[in-house]
């Protein structure tokens, strides 16, 4: 079981950039000589490389035009989520190499689903808020300044 009173944004920030990164190397080494593996290898790659930049939350230019031009929906849980969902898709036909990286990506997903729940805080800053993101647990007492930090 996760012991949720000691995760730190920070830390979870490099486990999640740890994942991506690991995901975008079994990408890199199943380049294969087929159209499907090019195309599979090719979508983990784009979405590893942008999960990444925006777990991190760098680079900054980037960061900010997203936050300028209304595109802010790739910062919620609900767009991670499907980008995960996707790599999870493509990495399955990665080899063996790639379902380990799959199962850990869902392990990861899980997790960050948990933590809506066990730690509403540490949630928040991972994520923007969306409508459908998951309800937050029952120790949310101070959602206002989250709602208006997000809107």
């Amino acid at each position: 079981m996760v012991d949720y009173s000691k995760l730190r944004t920070a830390s979870l920030r490099g486990v999640f950039a740890g994942v991506y990164i690991a995901n975008f190397v079994v990408a890199i080494i199943h380049f294969g000589r087929t159209y499907l593996e090019v195309i599979a290898s090719l979508s983990i790659i784009a979405l590893s490389a942008c999960m990444l930049s925006i777990t991190m939350q760098q680079p900054e230019n980037l960061m900010v035009y997203f936050e300028t031009t209304g595109k802010e929906i790739v910062f919620t849980w609900r767009m991670r989520s499907l980008a995960d969902v996707v790599q999870i898709v493509f990495l399955i036909s990665c080899g063996l190499p790639g379902q380990i990286m799959a199962i850990l990506t869902g392990i990861m997903l899980g997790l960050t689903f948990s933590l809506a729940q066990k730690r509403p805080d540490i949630f928040r800053e991972l994520f923007r808020k969306h409508a459908g993101d998951p309800e937050l647990g029952e120790g949310d007492a101070g959602t206002d300044g989250y709602n208006q930090a997000t809107v």
